[in-house]
């Protein structure tokens, strides 16, 4: 089974692609698909539990020491790019 890192990685790229999607569907697609990966992975460390495998020491999220509201999905409700 992935772990929790494998569905973050998935959700950032997901939302980097949709950053730089052409078509709008294609864009809030991308976005969606990032909030379901998010979810599953947290999910993931909810059953987990700590001292899990699926929990490694290398699991912190990229960059989650610098400024990722870039990647906030939150902070666009509507779910297109571009807008705040």
């Amino acid at each position: 089974m992935p772990s929790a890192a494998y569905f973050r990685r998935q959700a950032d790229i997901c939302l980097r692609l949709s950053l730089i999607a052409s078509d709008d569907a294609i864009s809030t697609r991308l976005v969606t698909m990032a909030k379901e990966y998010l979810a599953t992975g947290e999910a993931l460390e909810r059953q987990a539990g700590p001292g899990s495998p699926y929990l490694d020491a290398g699991d912190a999220a990229p960059g989650a020491d610098e400024d990722s509201s870039i990647f906030d999905i939150s902070a666009n409700p509507s779910g297109t790019p571009g807008e705040t």
